[in-house]
C-alpha cells in the first residue's frame, strides 16, 4: 500500500510507482467514484492520441478530403 499526503489546497500526487505501473502521463484524467461500502476507487482515463483511434471508422465510401472540406463548410457527414 502507498500513502500520500494531501497538500494545500487539496492537491494530491500520485506516486511515481502507481504512476509507472498504470502508464499515468500529466495529460491523462482520472474519474473519482465512491462505490457501496464508501471507499473511493480512482479510475484513470488514458488521453487517446492519434495512433489510438486510427482505423476505428472504416468505410470504403469515405472520401476524407472531401469530408474535411465539408466540414470545414459547417455540413454534416
Amino acid at each position: 500500500m502507498v500513502e500520500t499526503k494531501i497538500s494545500k489546497g487539496f492537491k494530491i500526487t500520485i506516486p511515481s510507482e502507481i504512476r509507472k505501473e498504470l502508464g499515468i502521463s500529466e495529460n491523462d484524467k482520472v474519474e473519482w467514484l465512491i462505490n457501496q461500502d464508501n471507499e473511493v476507487v480512482i479510475k484513470v482515463k488514458k488521453k487517446k492520441s492519434l495512433k489510438d483511434i486510427i482505423g476505428i471508422i472504416s468505410d470504403e465510401n469515405m472520401d476524407s478530403v472531401l469530408d474535411t472540406e465539408k466540414a470545414g463548410m459547417g455540413e454534416k457527414l
